[in-house]
């Protein structure tokens, strides 16, 4: 008689595939089907969205002249305005003056963050006439520029060869060149201190950059503020021997001007 195996039989089933049937669990414990419409008392429970909140308008300034009056951008444009864009200051100073002749309002743009201006509206024929007149001037106003900047420049020299008689031509000509440019915005073009001042700080800002270790430091990671006390001292030796200053005196200049 032959042996017989206790063979088992395995009962195949469907498999099993996640997700399918599975359901969402309510707050109440129980589920419901995927896809089946929430119940009502469901929808009328779910929080509902907060309304965004309207940004407040951003405060114009607001203008002392009676002939004035500033705006945002999207106001819309009068009848027979004009936007006049900023930049040209020739054109922009005689729109508004000319419009204030006339006794109309000048409306002064400004964009949406209430911080800068775009320009002005004035009345159409008046920014005809005014860029008719700008074209007719244009060579006579390039030409009172170019005197104009040529006295200034040499007035900045005069005082470089009075200050500092003995400073290098080649660092007069890189000084006059760098810190008085025109439109730099840098030391020598400022309003706001004395010429001899602005010659002075124009001076020590060229021997810091060119004649110290000034840069050397701040690649390797010094503070601004402590590498300019750390070159503090080579500075006024360079200018000592540029003024041709006697060492004694130096050293009492040295404890009187500040850093």
């Amino acid at each position: 008689m032959a042996p017989t195996t206790n063979t088992k039989k395995i009962r195949k089933g469907k498999p099993r595939h996640r997700g399918r049937n599975r359901g969402v669990r309510k707050r109440d414990g129980h589920t419901r089907a995927v896809g089946s419409p929430k119940p009502l008392e469901e929808v009328t429970n779910e929080k509902k969205r907060k309304p965004r909140k309207k940004k407040a308008p951003v405060p114009i300034p607001v203008s002392d002249d009676p002939l004035e009056k500033n705006i945002p951008e999207g106001v819309p444009m009068p009848e027979g305005y004009v936007l006049v864009p900023k930049g040209d200051v020739y054109i922009t100073r005689h729109c508004r003056s000319k419009t204030k002749d006339i006794s109309k309002i000048v409306y002064v743009v400004y964009n949406r963050t209430g911080k800068r201006t775009l320009g002005i509206r004035i009345p159409e024929e008046i920014y005809t006439a005014v860029l008719v007149s700008a074209a007719a001037t244009k060579e006579s106003r390039a030409s009172a520029v170019e005197s104009r900047d040529k006295k200034d420049l040499s007035k900045s020299r005069a005082l470089l060869e009075a200050e500092f008689p003995f400073m290098p031509a080649d660092s007069l000509q890189t000084i006059l060149e760098h810190a008085f440019l025109k439109g730099s915005g840098r030391v020598g073009r400022t309003g706001m201190i004395r010429d001899e001042k602005k010659v002075l700080l124009a001076v020590e800002a060229h021997i810091r950059h060119v004649h110290t270790p000034y840069e050397d430091l701040l690649d390797g990671g010094v503070d601004r503020k402590k590498a300019r006390e750390m070159v503090r001292k080579s500075i006024l030796d360079v200018e000592r021997v540029w003024q041709g200053v006697q060492a004694e005196q130096a050293e009492k200049e040295l404890t009187l001007r500040p850093a």
